[in-house]
């Protein structure tokens, strides 16, 4: 006769221990709340010491045409085409890099994000592992309705979350703090320090 192993098993094992007086409730499915990325508005200040730069070094080199006569024009104008290509290289690709390769979910429950552009790492955040909500906003992200949302969260991989530069951050921040409450209210959990 062929024995079943899972029938042999105790039925503790088989079964998980349920309170008789406690009521379950089913699992709310999780949704998306928002999604979206840097906003290229966030480093509005870099580019435009980029531009300033770029605009004060080519008259620097203009006028040093004009007063010496050993600078030919042609000297000059490569210089300075140069100059915007290798300083273009060092502030303005990393900007336009971070901003395609990054990308924020929030759903009910998780907050993913999105880094790389040929090969893809998603990280994510349980919102019930969520302690703070932060909004952070500079000059150029108040100029131009941005902020940065800081989440600080027991996750020993990801103490500190940022969400940064992103539009409507208050909005964000707000449903990042909800739903926070919302997952504590329904879980009870023992973590151990």
């Amino acid at each position: 006769m062929e024995t079943n192993a899972a029938s042999d098993a105790p039925a503790s094992r088989l079964s998980p221990q349920t309170n008789p007086g406690a009521t379950t409730q089913p699992a709310a499915p999780e949704t998306e709340l928002w999604s979206g990325r840097t906003s290229w508005k966030h480093y509005a200040g870099r580019i435009a010491l980029w531009i300033v730069a770029n605009i004060l070094f080519s008259v620097l080199m203009g006028w040093l045409a004009s007063t010496r006569k050993w600078f030919e024009l042609s000297t000059v104008i490569w210089t300075v085409l140069a100059a915007v290509f290798v300083s273009g290289l060092i502030f303005i690709i990393p900007v336009f890099i971070r901003i395609i390769s990054r990308r924020y979910r929030l759903t009910s429950q998780r907050l993913f994000i999105e880094r790389g552009i040929l090969s893809r790492t998603i990280d994510q955040t349980e919102l019930i592992r969520v302690d703070d909500v932060r909004l952070e906003k500079s000059l150029t992200d108040r100029i131009f309705g941005l902020g940065t949302v800081s989440l600080i969260s027991t996750d020993v991989s990801d103490r500190l979350v940022l969400i940064e530069g992103v539009g409507n951050a208050e909005q964000v921040a707000e449903s990042v703090r909800t739903n926070m409450r919302t997952q504590r209210g329904k879980a009870l959990f023992v973590e151990t320090l």
